[in-house]
């Protein structure tokens, strides 16, 4: 190539780079919006807030959380791939997202490709609970009563193509039983109509449960991960029972719109990944049942690609839809 044009394409090319590192330089310099797509007082809802608060301090500005629920999370993270990619709209996506992709035909985003994924937050199991007076004593017993009464027990939701959905629904194929689907627009109206009797049946995050169970309220009847939880030892995991499918870690990260500067999606990175250093902020996640985890961006987006092609395949061999 002519020295003359490569000199040329080369400053060309610095040029185009620096309004992203310029930008880096000078963000933030306003307050920051997280969108979170579930309602207040869900499991989203209190892990973001706790990170929040240190974000703010490392980042010398407010990072204000807005909860934006319904459809299985869709509805938040619709507005967050929506917004200007500047860095001060981030949106806490999740598994929840992923498993989207495989069980909606027309969604308003693609989870892989429309945002500037950042990092991971963290990972939690997923627990199936009844209320403890729902007449269930183990998995065993709740299966046996949905065969002997097919479509009778109902269980609640965050939402048509949650992780908890999705995992019931594996769980009725696998144990070849029926049950009533009843979707919320959130964790925590689910979990509060299974309080109150509404509904019988819910799978949850431990950090939602445990306080219910230690109430006497709800009743631990499987968990998700391959081991037993050491708190409970005497409860199966659903690999016990007979379904593997249903063992998984429900992972949440934060991610911005797609073309969202790189230097910025890293300076965001480097927060979260000090936030999730401090001592107080990763007890307090652990007490809520979350495994705090950190990636790198590029790992991040590895995370929720391929994590979206497991679940277009599982859900499109079973045939499961949000309906």
């Amino acid at each position: 190539m002519n020295p003359i044009r490569r000199a040329c394409l080369a400053l060309a090319g610095l040029a185009l780079a620096v309004p992203s590192f310029a930008q880096a330089d000078t963000w933030p310099s306003r307050p920051i919006r997280v969108i979170v797509p579930t309602p207040p007082g869900g499991a989203y809802d209190a892990t973001m807030r706790p990170l929040a608060q240190e974000l703010s301090q490392l980042l010398k500005q407010p990072v204000v959380v807005e909860n934006r629920p319904g459809a299985g999370n869709i509805i938040g993270a619709q507005v967050g791939a929506a917004a200007p990619a500047d860095g001060y709209t981030l949106t806490m996506t999740g598994m929840v997202n992923t498993i989207a992709a495989g069980v909606y035909d027309n969604l308003p985003f693609d989870i892989a490709k429309d945002f500037s994924h950042i990092g991971a937050i963290g990972a939690a199991a997923q627990w199936l609970v009844v209320r403890n007076d729902a007449g269930f004593g183990s998995m065993r017993e709740l299966i046996a009563k949905a065969k002997a009464e097919p479509g009778k027990i109902n269980y609640a939701s965050s939402g048509a193509g949650s992780t908890g959905h999705l995992l019931v629904e594996l769980l009725q194929r696998s144990a070849d039983i029926q049950l009533m689907h009843v979707p919320y627009k959130g964790g925590a109206p689910a979990l509060q109509d299974v309080l109150g009797g509404v509904v019988s049946v819910i799978v949850v995050p431990p950090n939602t449960a445990i306080p219910h169970i230690k109430a006497g309220k709800l009743k631990l009847l499987a968990v998700s991960t391959a081991q037993r939880n050491p708190a409970y030892p005497d409860v199966p995991t659903f690999e016990e029972l007979g379904f593997s499918q249903m063992t998984v870690s429900s992972w949440v990260g934060l991610s911005a719109p797609k073309g969202t500067p790189p230097a910025i999606v890293q300076k965001i990175n480097a927060a979260m990944e000090a936030s999730l250093a401090r001592p107080a902020l990763r007890t307090r996640l652990e007490n809520d049942g979350m495994t705090p985890m950190t990636m790198s961006a590029a790992q991040f987006s590895d995370l929720v690609r391929s994590d979206a092609q497991r679940w277009i395949q599982l859900t499109k061999s079973l045939n499961i839809k949000a309906n």
